[in-house]
């Protein structure tokens, strides 16, 4: 397994909250195979892959390929916007002004 994969699967670990025990535990594995995949030193195999996707979260793409991570999040957050906008665009404009007024109130951290 690449050392890029192995830091892929650490990250989505970390961003997810979970310690190397509990993921260990989630995935039925050792911890030490949890250790050995994260430093690149164990393969993995796609079944793991696949469920290591499911327990973090995270497209499989993510965690397999560069190209895929500098370019997912933006795709991530451009589809979430979009559907964001096109229920914007189903309110009045004073809904949509109420809207606007919790995000920024949820932003400044008043919310």
């Amino acid at each position: 397994m690449s050392e890029f994969t192995g830091k892929k699967l650490k990250e989505a670990r970390v961003k997810k909250g979970l310690s190397q025990d509990a993921a260990a535990n989630l995935m039925n594995v050792a911890k030490r195979a949890i250790s050995e995949m994260e430093a690149g030193k164990r393969s993995i195999s796609a079944d793991e892959l696949a469920q290591f996707s499911r327990i973090y979260e995270v497209d499989v793409r993510e965690l397999l390929f560069l190209e895929f991570t500098e370019a997912g999040e933006e795709q991530r957050l451009a589809a979430k916007y979009s559907s964001f906008f096109k229920l914007l665009e189903k309110l009045s404009d004073c809904d949509i002004e109420d809207v606007y007024w919790v995000i920024k109130r949820k932003v400044e951290g008043l919310l």
